[in-house]
């Protein structure tokens, strides 16, 4: 050993043996190290340590575009199934190293690992564990790699001889056996996978529902869904013309498991397009009213392999009676609009699409960069502190503010000048369609047999334009609104509810002149401003129903009137109101309530589709 004596000079001193040498070896190796010197054949991380908890091993399916895709353990439980075996495809197995087993290995080190399938695999002197592909090689430089396998070699190895149908469920694992420099690791990577068995899992408790020319199916979802891309639904008698199968149907030995016609899958039974997760029902069409059909549903795996058919459930399509059928043969005229190909009632946006129109026709840049800063107005309103103070005056910027001035000394400032209100709207509605039918003093009741007596909302929105505010606020506006009754039809007993669905869309539109009498806050202080409202108004409506290619769309024609109350906000921070008007431009902030009268039925004609209806309307207005 290499000692360095007093007088700082090198010498060289043989050492006694001693009894606790072995605690002087990591010493020894330290020393040698530090001091530049190789202790040992070679100074090389030590490799044999290696244990599987230093890989990291991935089974993945293999999608449209060649891309490996990582399944999980659900997804491995049902990746080799029945299906799958009766349909082979490829699939991917991917070996990594982790960081800290990357950190253990040599420039010189070399692993090489072997895929293989079996219970004990890790065990030396295990003999059922079939190997598949060829060798895996990771070294210090390529710490990861991958190959692709076929699922035929697992089916023709493990269940050589079984059909598919028959294939029975078992547990077993995917093994990565690597050896490093030749020496096989004392521990392997694995993950358990399951061979067999019918893949997903199929939906439960269906149920067919008459519909026109065909049935409204519904189902209820498996517990677990995070492997499924969808289901489709199958039909005996099979439909006309079948729709394309979503899911590998390349043999006839499939899944079994349903009942009667769909104990094994036929791709000419399916009668829907891939329903999405989350989506458990669907309309089938293209079936033939007065036959009786038997329906199953279907769950879709991510890798296209299906599940066997769920239990049974039989319908028969039939003739429905939607609104417009109803208001018909009751005798109603007013629905005789204009056809539109398709069917389809317009979506609540075309509501908020066309309020978005009338705002854009006002062309006030003003207006607009002012709504920019409503929101962070609003924030300030409900965060700032401050004392119950001043009203503004009227619009004259000059005007000094006046009021209760409860809380301090502070000095008359102004206010910005009022040009528009916007109100946001809501409302309870009830269309008085019916009333047609009780003036002539009829019995029927359309609207209440098909849609029921209760109100829906209705939600809207007006825009004023401030013209004069001699003795309060005289202003001309416009307003769109927006409402929705949804129902099934009936059948042909008009009792029965059916599988088809059949709803009005409206868009009440009004045109109006609205006086407030706000002189009540810029005067006298007083948050309470009562308002009037009237005008002209139109009702476009849609009529649809899921049974019929076109809807039919129309208008009304009318006259409104409101009165209301509103309350200002102010009064709760008037700092705050203060200046979110100066910063914003936005004056008062306001809660309202009105009753409002919408006469749409034509201005009394008997022949037109009434819409109108006397409610109550609230909302929050803004004054900019």
């Amino acid at each position: 050993m290499l000692l360095r004596d007093r007088k700082g000079t090198d010498s060289f001193r043989l050492m006694p043996p001693h009894r606790d040498h072995r605690y002087l070896a990591p010493v020894l190796a330290a020393a040698g190290v530090l001091g530049g010197v190789a202790i040992g054949p070679s100074a090389r991380a030590d490799s044999t340590t290696l244990d599987s908890s230093d890989f990291t091993l991935v089974l993945s399916r293999i999608d449209g575009s060649g891309n490996f895709v990582a399944l999980d353990d659900s997804e491995r439980a049902a990746f080799f199934s029945q299906a799958r075996c009766a349909c082979p495809t490829s699939y991917g197995v991917s070996l990594s190293l982790t960081s800290t087993g990357a950190g253990k290995l040599a420039t010189t080190d070399t692993l090489q690992a072997q895929v293989m399938i079996g219970s004990d695999c890790d065990n030396v002197s295990a003999t059922a564990c079939p190997s598949f592909g060829s060798t895996l090689t990771l070294t210090s430089s390529s710490t990861a790699t991958s190959e692709t396998l076929s699922t035929s070699d697992v089916f023709n190895t493990v269940a050589s001889g079984v059909t598919c149908s028959a294939l029975p469920a078992s547990g077993s694992y995917l093994w990565a056996i690597v050896r490093a420099n030749g020496t096989r690791l004392s521990s392997e990577p694995s993950l358990s996978i399951s061979i067999g068995g019918s893949g997903p899992t199929a939906p439960t408790g269906v149920k067919a529902e008459t519909a026109d020319s065909g049935l409204l199916v519904s189902w209820t979802a498996p517990s677990s869904t995070s492997s499924l891309t969808g289901y489709q639904v199958l039909c005996s008698p099979g439909p006309s013309s079948a729709s394309a199968a979503a899911f590998d149907n390349c043999a006839a030995d499939m899944p079994s498991g349903g009942s009667g016609p769909f104990s094994t899958l036929d791709a000419s039974l399916v009668c829907s397009g891939l329903v999405s997760v989350g989506t458990n029902s669907v309309r089938v069409k293209s079936l033939s009213n007065g036959t009786a059909y038997q329906v199953a549903v279907v769950s879709i795996g991510s890798d296209g392999t299906s599940s066997a058919a769920s239990d049974s459930a039989e319908g028969t399509p039939g003739p429905t009676l939607g609104f417009d059928d109803i208001y018909k043969a009751a005798g109603g005229t007013g629905a005789a609009g204009c056809a539109l190909a398709g069917g389809a009632s317009p979506p609540g946006g075309w509501g908020l699409a066309l309020m978005i129109a009338v705002l854009l026709m006002c062309r006030r840049r003003r207006l607009a960069a002012r709504s920019v800063g409503i929101l962070a107005a609003l924030a300030l309103f409900a965060n700032e502190g401050g004392a119950l103070g001043a009203f503004p005056e009227d619009g004259d910027p000059s005007s000094p503010r006046l009021g209760l001035a409860l809380s301090g000394d502070e000095p008359p400032v102004s206010e910005s000048t009022r040009a528009w209100n916007l109100e946001l709207r809501f409302g309870p509605y009830y269309p008085d369609t019916d009333t047609e039918f009780a003036d002539r003093g009829q019995a029927a009741r359309p609207f209440a047999e098909v849609f029921g007596t209760h109100k829906g909302l209705m939600f809207g929105l007006e825009i004023d334009h401030h013209l004069s505010h001699r003795g309060g606020t005289w202003a001309v506006g416009v307003g769109a609104s927006y409402y929705s009754a949804t129902a099934a039809a009936l059948a042909a007993d008009q009792t029965t509810r059916t599988g088809d669905e059949t709803s009005l869309r409206l868009i009440p539109l009004s045109l109006l002149a609205v006086y407030r009498a706000d002189l009540l806050r810029t005067q006298f202080g007083w948050p309470l401003i009562p308002y009037a409202k009237l005008g002209l108004g139109c009702g476009l409506w849609w009529l649809s129903d899921t049974s019929k290619t076109s809807a039919t769309a129309g208008a009304t024609f009318g006259w409104n009137a409101a009165a209301g109350v509103s309350l200002d906000l102010s009064f709760v921070d008037p700092e705050a109101a203060h200046t979110m008007d100066l910063e914003t431009g936005v004056n008062q902030f306001a809660i309202f309530f009105e009753v409002a009268r919408a006469a749409l039925d034509g201005f009394g004609s008997s022949s037109v589709l009434r819409v109108g209806d006397t409610t109550w309307i609230g909302g929050l207005m803004m004054e900019m």
